[in-house]
């Protein structure tokens, strides 16, 4: 398989509970999208029209909508009065997106588990079954569906003992295990757990995967 490095896929729209009917609760939900649609509107409005020509371009430059509205975000929440005093919270958050969307950049991409599907020869279901194992690594993407990381895959399939990895990790945050595969480990000379995974290091990258929060245990 090769990397892709496609595009997050759209939310889809997730209707509310019935409030009396079909067209009620339809009608609810657009009122309520509408609303926060004129309110993220004015936001980004008064945002762009503080960022500098170099944060816009830094903002452009993400792969997707989503990362492009977080880079920017991140970049003037410090110089933006309004709104560190609104939401004290937003640097962080938008930060914490950045950085998600860099890990799965990073990571070769997203495969949504109808592509996963395809390409190992199995069904969604059976690609559910290995994301909850713990046999395949699985990011949420938001809407209630998950992306998974092109860079545990190969042209032959999953690389070899994987799972293994997946379940000696102490912590179970996704993007935490997915920050820990990616990192130059100095106890495999550099390389990463994946790339131990495929030279055959297969203990040394168990026992390094197992390290991961021993710290804060």
């Amino acid at each position: 398989m090769r990397r892709s490095t496609a595009a997050l896929p759209k939310a889809k729209n997730r209707p509310f509970p019935s409030m009396g009917g079909g067209h009620s609760a339809e009608n609810a939900r657009e009122a309520l999208a509408q609303a926060f649609l004129k309110r993220s509107v004015k936001m980004l409005q008064r945002v762009i029209s503080s960022a500098s020509s170099e944060a816009l371009k830094s903002a452009l430059s993400s792969p997707t909508d989503v990362g492009g509205v977080a880079t920017l975000l991140s970049d003037l929440a410090p110089l933006d009065a309004d709104l560190s005093a609104v939401d004290p919270f937003v640097e962080a958050m938008a930060r914490g997106a950045a950085i998600k969307q860099e890990l799965l950049t990073n990571g070769g991409g997203g495969l949504t588990s109808s592509q996963v599907s395809s390409a190992l020869g199995i069904t969604r279901q059976a690609v559910d079954k290995r994301r909850i194992r713990h046999a395949l690594l699985a990011v949420p993407n938001g809407s209630g569906e998950y992306l998974y990381p092109a860079c545990q895959f190969t042209s032959a399939g999953v690389i070899p003992n994987l799972e293994e990895v997946l379940r000696a990790f102490q912590i179970r945050s996704p993007w935490t295990q997915l920050s820990a595969l990616l990192a130059p480990a100095p106890a495999l000379g550099g390389k990463t757990i994946l790339e131990a995974l495929k030279s055959g290091g297969i203990e040394r990258a168990i026992a390094i995967a197992a390290s991961f929060g021993e710290q804060a245990a």
